[in-house]
């Protein structure tokens, strides 16, 4: 049962993700490149997969556990089951939605220009 409703999350989280998705890849791609040259060689990429899996590996142990792995999706589902009652209703998906947006609108500057490639042949 607790699994239907991380998956249930992550489906969720996928959803309402892909709505602002561009800036945050945007974001992504200026962090992924180090030597900030506007674009990603492979070098920049796996290192940078290299420091995500540090991070999900929370125990340190060089491996990534499902409870490790599902642990930002539960997270997610928490905070946005307002009322904690182990369902999102669509009141309170609609609310966590409207204050996602509210926040990306406060701490995020639009750019116009287009990026350039992100990875070097």
């Amino acid at each position: 049962m607790k699994l239907q409703y991380l998956l249930t999350a992550f489906l969720i989280w996928i959803l309402s993700s892909n709505i602002y998705a561009a800036p945050r890849i945007l974001d992504q791609i200026k962090k992924m490149d180090s030597d900030r040259d506007g674009s990603i060689t492979l070098e920049e990429f796996n290192s940078n997969s290299l420091d995500r899996f540090q991070l999900m590996d929370t125990n340190s142990d060089g491996n990534i556990s499902e409870e490790e792995f599902l642990a930002p999706i539960s997270a997610r589902f928490e905070r946005m089951d307002l009322n904690s009652d182990g369902v999102i209703q669509r009141k309170e998906l609609k609310k966590a939605l409207k204050q996602s947006r509210k926040n990306k609108k406060q701490g995020k500057v639009k750019e116009k220009k287009k990026p350039k490639p992100f990875i070097k042949q």
